[in-house]
């Protein structure tokens, strides 16, 4: 299990992330995936990093804190966070994420007033790193690693060595060479990018017994999926796993209903059943059959978390898919079915993104802006996805969950 940790970390540190020797890393973690973090270091140094900074956050602690603080402490976050993270990307620092799927339970039950206020503190105060993740102009991954609490969630026990062998397909740490093999899926997904760019999409149809929306486009919306491009043209892979290719939408162009297919986590806490129904781009109506409060709190966060950044299409052949497992983790539930984000979009899928100089020009060219992005997954074997293009034509991109264009 210690040579899947070590193949893991190398694909994240030479594939992921692509650090070149001389950059620093920053690492995000949980206490509990603190050993991981390390490996990933290890990793990093070998190819030549100049300084790894392992970051450990944690939901306890912040459980702690919205218990026991006074209310009006909730909003305040030292300025040394945000310089810290302002230093970091104006030296052009790679960044790893690991998801904190060890406390996936630890703020149910927790005030959503105030966890959303405690998020929206958090999220502004990083407000310049998020703005260089979502234009790509950093090199960024997100990742999860087995714990023994995961262990149980998945398979019923907590032995990290049966997860392990659960995701090893998923990651591809099953071949010979794994970089390699993340390097081929990349071109696949580069392939199909490249089809869905010359279709000349107007708007995108989702439709099932449950499902009737419909997601304009914007003239500049272009697919990306698998690798992207730093604006110096070096290569990255923002999630691993990944099996997604997405766009940003024209947020004002949204219309008709939708049902969530798969629980997920917002702000941090598990949301099931949720449904929205949309007219001009804005969410007018909403539902969830658990923690239905916190999903209102989300989008009352800003004007922004109502209306969609991004839309995915996601394979039911997915290796997550096919796993017929929910993860718990919105980086791995993403990747199992397609799905639409509340929240930002990304200034990166539009082409004409480098004209774009603030929050006022992204929104007059059709990109959301928000302080939060969340993924709610609407994809299933019944989902047909329909486009119609500018010139007029309808070509079905998916029938019964599955890409027909490949």
């Amino acid at each position: 299990m210690d040579n899947y940790a070590e193949r893991y970390a190398r694909v994240i540190i030479q594939t992921g992330v692509n650090l070149y020797p001389g950059q620093c890393l920053n690492v995000t973690t949980g206490y509990h995936n603190y050993e991981f973090a390390v490996v990933i270091a290890e990793q990093a140094y070998k190819a030549g990093a100049r300084y790894v900074h392992i970051d450990v956050v944690s939901n306890t602690e912040r459980k702690t804190r919205l218990t026991h603080s006074k209310e009006s402490y909730l909003d305040f976050v030292p300025d040394f966070l945000s310089s810290r993270y302002n230093e970091m990307c104006a030296d052009d620092w790679a960044f790893v994420r690991i998801d904190d799927t060890e406390e996936l339970s630890v703020l149910e039950g927790a005030d959503p007033e105030k966890l959303g206020n405690l998020e929206t503190a958090l999220r502004k105060s990083k407000t310049v790193f998020y703005k260089n993740l979502l234009k790509d102009k950093i090199c960024w991954c997100v990742v999860c690693a087995p714990g023994p609490k995961w262990a149980h969630y998945l398979t019923g026990n907590e032995s990290v060595d049966n997860l392990w062998e659960l995701l090893a397909p998923i990651l591809r740490l099953d071949h010979d060479d794994a970089v390699q093999a993340w390097t081929d899926h990349g071109l696949k997904l580069l392939e199909r990018r490249r089809i869905l760019d010359e279709m000349q999409i107007d708007t995108l149809h989702f439709k099932n017994s449950d499902t009737d929306l419909k997601i304009g486009l914007t003239s500049t919306s272009c697919w990306h999926g698998g690798p992207s491009y730093t604006l110096d043209r070096r290569l990255f892979i923002a999630n691993i796993p990944t099996e997604e290719v997405f766009t940003t939408p024209d947020y004002t162009r949204t219309e008709g209903r939708v049902k969530v297919t798969r629980p997920l986590k917002v702000l941090e806490t598990m949301v099931v059943g949720a449904s929205f129904v949309f007219k001009d781009g804005k969410v007018v109506e909403f539902s969830a059959d658990k923690n239905e409060a916190v999903l209102a709190k989300y989008l009352s966060i800003d004007e922004g978390a109502s209306f969609v950044g991004e839309v995915a299409l996601v394979g039911c052949d997915s290796p997550l898919y096919t796993s017929g497992k929910v993860f718990g983790s919105i980086l791995y539930d993403e990747n199992a079915a397609s799905h639409i984000a509340l929240g930002s979009g990304y200034p990166s899928c539009l082409s004409n993104m480098n004209s774009l100089h603030g929050d006022e020009d992204l929104r007059k060219a059709g990109c959301n802006v928000s302080l939060v992005h969340t993924d709610f997954m609407i994809g299933s074997e019944t989902m047909d996805v329909i486009a119609l293009c500018r010139d007029k034509s309808e070509k079905t991109i998916m029938k019964d969950g599955l890409f027909v264009i490949d």
